[in-house]
Order: C-alpha cells, then sequence, then structure tokens
C-alpha cells in the first residue's frame, strides 16, 4: 500500500524530476521521501535532519517500508554535509522563512541548481533572499494547510538574474499573475484593510495600493 502523506506535502511532488539528485532537509518521519519512492517518482533521496530522536523514527519508517537502499538519512544541520553526496535539488518544508533562510546561508548552495521550498511566512524576506543568491522564481503557489497557508516556491538558477519590482517581491511574481489566486489576493485585501485603519501607516497604505492594482489585473485575466 502507498504510503499516505498530507495534501500539503503532496503539493511539492510535482515539481520534483526523475533526474534531479535530493535531499529533503527536515526528516517529518521521511514519510515524503518514502512516498516520492514508493510512487517512482524518483530512485533515491537523501533526508537530513539535525535532530537525532527525528532522524531515528525516519530510518524506522524507511526499515519499516524496505527502502533503506533507496532512502538515506543522515544526521546533519541543513545542507552542512552535502558537498559529501551527489546533491543539487533541494527539498525544505513545513517551516518559516527565517529558518529556511538560515538553512541556505551555507557556502554548500553554490551546489544547489535547484529549491523546492515551502514556508508559512515572511515570504518576501525569502524571496529577495533567493534573488541575491542568484535565484530565479519559477513557480509559485498556495497551499492552504488547516488556519495556517503555506506558499510553494520553485527556484532555480538561470543564465540570468530575473529583477523583480517591490510588487514582485511582496507578494510572488508567480502568484501576482494567476486568475485562480483571485480569492486569496481579495483575502489579503481585507485583512491588510484592517490593518491601514488601525495603524494609518504608509507601508500598510503602500501594501493596500498594491493589492488594489493586483486585483484589478487579475479580474481582467
Amino acid at each position: 500500500m502507498m504510503t499516505k502523506i498530507s495534501d500539503r506535502l503532496k503539493s511539492l511532488t510535482k515539481y520534483i524530476s526523475p533526474d534531479d539528485h535530493v535531499m529533503d532537509v527536515g526528516c517529518d518521519h521521511a514519510l515524503l521521501d518514502i512516498y516520492l519512492v514508493e510512487s517512482g517518482t524518483i530512485d533515491k533521496i537523501y533526508v537530513g535532519d539535525v535532530n537525532p530522536n527525528a532522524l531515528q523514527n525516519g530510518k524506522e519508517n524507511i526499515i519499516k517500508h524496505g527502502l533503506d537502499t533507496k532512502v538515506f538519512p543522515i544526521l546533519s544541520y541543513g545542507i552542512e554535509k552535502i558537498s559529501e553526496i551527489e546533491v543539487d535539488t533541494l527539498i525544505i518544508s513545513g517551516m518559516g522563512s527565517k529558518t529556511i533562510i538560515d538553512i541556505l546561508s551555507s557556502p554548500n548552495l553554490d551546489k544547489v541548481y535547484k529549491l523546492i521550498l515551502q514556508s508559512n511566512n515572511n515570504w518576501e524576506e525569502l524571496r529577495r533572499f533567493l534573488n541575491e543568491k542568484g535565484f530565479n522564481i519559477f513557480h509559485e503557489e498556495i497551499v492552504p494547510d488547516g488556519k495556517k497557508t503555506y506558499i510553494n516556491i520553485i527556484a532555480g538558477r538561470d543564465y540570468t538574474i530575473d529583477k523583480y519590482t517591490d510588487k514582485e517581491f511582496t507578494f510572488g511574481p508567480k502568484l501576482i499573475k494567476d486568475p485562480n489566486n483571485l480569492p486569496y489576493f481579495e483575502s489579503l485585501y481585507a485583512s491588510c484593510e484592517e490593518i491601514y485603519y488601525r495603524s494609518k501607516t504608509d507601508t500598510a497604505k503602500e501594501k493596500l495600493t498594491m493589492l488594489e492594482e493586483i486585483i484589478e489585473y487579475l479580474k481582467n485575466l
């Protein structure tokens, strides 16, 4: 029987191709990694975690599914050990952008060409960091998960670095061009409007203006 994973994790699988040499940073019982191999998406995958207990749970699951020759657990903080293995693609999911940025702030990032990231906050900060590190954003996806909202950001290296506007950094260069995201931006506008009425700050007003432009654009697509 195929391993069951959450819709949040499953949303990441479509961004992984058979040619990718993948490390999943953050063990989460290795369920995503087991699923990716069982589904035939990839032949093998590395999974890293800094927590020995979490990694042990992952190891037990891997062995239980008979995948110890295809899913390889590594005790590691972030990507400190990818210089020792064949990895060009990273999955980092289910955590905040500040933690993701901390993980990616390593010289070993130079070895990586593709990032599959899933964060639940501070997306502007993450987008700016990626741009500074020479990554373009190829895809974005809004992923509701209970009371939280995650955004998948798929980034990679290219011959030229895209120049994004403040609006694109703040709300996502791909998200603001997809009409399916109109309800999300309308909801965001309502929240930002409440903040503006309470604070009357220039920053809140600027975000409201950006959101008005995005909503108008999406309505006319």
